[in-house]
């Protein structure tokens, strides 16, 4: 009976494991059957310059989504970020345009601004105890006023030319967006797993009073998430703002689902604790593709929006479902 017994208890913990396993790297293998799929099935979506562009494409949504993973490791969410992006681009194109600012000033002013918006939500939320949702949708509602009152609503152009190569240069074949993109998951990766700080955040997502007695500073830990996330969504609105050449206060205005999606997608528990930066990373490339097949099929662009919230809908009830279990 106890050979027996042991070996119930053996199987239900391997089959435990691979299950934990397959739902932790789920993403990887649904974007490897879906690229799979597209590239014998279309011969537009298989060339190389189709392919760079969907990197391209992906590099500075997914930068911001780790801004909003951090966010969320730490079982919180930051729903100002769509007002935080238009308004970086915004003050970045008024620095250097209307003000003659250097470039890189510019982009050390914007980006400390982003942070010091992080430190509000942060503050508000970590020491003001308001909810969230709720403390991070008033201050986009703010920021947003800001911005328009700024500058009335008109974009802002004349950015230096060389500034387009942020968003469009190549080193060798390979386009720059992606290189900053791995440099970004690269470092995110170093500290979410070999610094006590990055394990403090899955710490605090997973249970918030066994992180205080075991010593971590819940509240410095939770305000840094989201000053990393002001950090991040400067870097990527700085990035989608070159593309264009042109500082806009509506440049983010249709990012927030496209984040929220790929951080759950990537496998980020909604509730905190759970989650991989290169899963981020692999979900912001699932979306993409499946935008651009869409597009080379000349399908509706509102059908993406139905696709999009239905994938959503589906990682959230899985989600859901395994915590029940």
């Amino acid at each position: 009976m106890s050979d027996a017994s042991d070996f119930k208890t053996k199987t239900k913990r391997y089959r435990s494991g691979w299950l934990s396993f397959f739902q932790d790297w789920m993403i990887l293998f649904l974007f490897i059957a879906l690229f799979v799929i597209c590239f014998f099935a279309d011969s537009r979506f298989r060339t190389t310059t189709n392919i760079m562009n969907v990197l391209r494409q992906a590099s500075f949504v997914a930068i911001i989504s780790l801004g909003q993973f951090f966010v969320i490791l730490t079982g919180r969410m930051d729903m100002s970020i769509s007002a935080t992006i238009g308004m970086v681009s915004i003050f970045f194109a008024g620095f250097v345009v209307k003000l003659g600012m250097p470039v890189w000033t510019a982009i050390l002013l914007v980006t400390m601004i982003s942070a010091f918006v992080g430190v509000i939500n942060g503050i508000l939320v970590i020491k003001g105890n308001v909810p969230s949702f709720i403390a991070t949708l008033v201050v986009m509602n703010i920021v947003r006023g800001f911005i328009f009152i700024y500058s009335g609503g008109l974009p802002i152009s004349g950015l230096p030319e060389a500034f387009n190569f942020m968003g469009s240069g190549y080193i060798g074949v390979v386009p720059f967006p992606v290189i900053m993109l791995f440099i970004v998951a690269l470092i995110l990766y170093v500290i979410t797993t070999y610094t006590a700080m990055g394990r403090s955040f899955f710490a605090i997502g997973g249970n918030i009073e066994a992180s205080k007695l075991s010593g971590i500073n819940v509240d410095r830990i939770g305000i840094i998430a989201f000053v990393f996330c002001g950090i991040l969504v400067a870097i990527g609105a700085l990035g989608l703002t070159s593309r264009t050449l042109a500082g806009n206060v509506t440049l983010g205005d249709a990012l927030l689902f496209d984040v929220m999606t790929i951080v759950v997608l990537g496998g980020t528990s909604l509730t905190g604790g759970r989650g991989r930066v290169f899963g981020v990373v692999i979900a912001a490339l699932f979306i993409q593709v499946i935008s651009n097949v869409m597009v080379l099929q000349g399908i509706n662009t509102y059908w993406q929006w139905v696709v999009k919230g239905l994938i959503l809908m589906t990682v959230v009830l899985v989600d859901s479902n395994a915590k029940r279990d």
